[in-house]
């Protein structure tokens, strides 16, 4: 039987190797015996700390969630800079985030969220809920970043920031899926600037003047 000591890193090693192995097959065709025998742990001990694969998975997005905003989110879009620059700094922290998986596990992932609801969306009302939920923070993060803008200036008064907040999120969606077909992080590098083009930065300086390309506002 596990000790109490080791409990906490046996969960840990559950939620780590359920999330090599997810991300980089999929949900469906990874069963729990092989999500133990990656984590060094009983199938029992799975049963211990969650009540099935899909709850196992459920904590696994969390804890990705977590890793995204404090590796990603919070560090480019909550530092310093225009608008312009956090977009960059944006781009460059993803790129970073998909090229170390891709150097540890020689496959690109894309967006694990995105992967997951095209896979079990349809049939797992648990999942397609949680991936929402996460996507909705994401979106969250962006928003507040083009309400600063907006704030600042630095974009119309009458954009509508949780509008264009949606559109950059699908647009990010979409570069990931690019990336995960070239099956290289590059992908990201090189169409980033497409987010420069739909928030209206694209110019080498930015006015309040004229609403941006994909900006939705009040005065359309």
């Amino acid at each position: 039987m596990d000790t109490q000591k080791n409990q906490p890193d046996s969960r840990t090693a559950l939620l780590q190797a359920a999330r090599d192995l997810i991300f980089t097959r999929s949900f469906e065709h990874v069963g729990t015996a092989e999500i133990c025998e990656r984590a060094g742990v009983r199938k029992g001990s799975l049963y211990h700390f969650f009540s099935s694969k899909e709850d196992l998975v459920l904590a696994m997005l969390d804890a990705l969630m977590d890793d995204f905003e404090r590796a990603v989110l919070v560090p480019s879009l909550e530092g310093p800079g225009c608008i312009r620059e956090r977009i960059d700094a944006f781009v460059q922290a993803i790129h970073g985030f998909e090229a170390a998986v891709h150097r540890e596990s020689g496959y690109l992932p894309g967006c694990p969220f995105g992967n997951l609801i095209v896979e079990a969306g349809t049939y797992s009302p648990g999942l397609r809920q949680a991936v929402k939920r996460h996507l909705d923070r994401v979106a969250g993060h962006f928003q507040r970043c083009l309400q600063e803008g907006i704030d600042r200036g630095e974009l119309p008064a009458h954009t509508d920031a949780l509008a264009l907040a949606e559109r950059w999120l699908a647009l990010m969606e979409g570069i990931l899926v690019m990336a995960k077909v070239d099956q290289d992080p590059a992908t990201i590098l090189r169409l980033g600037p497409a987010l420069h083009v739909l928030i209206g930065v694209s110019g080498p300086h930015t006015t309040s003047e004229d609403p941006p390309e994909g900006a939705a506002g009040g005065n359309a």
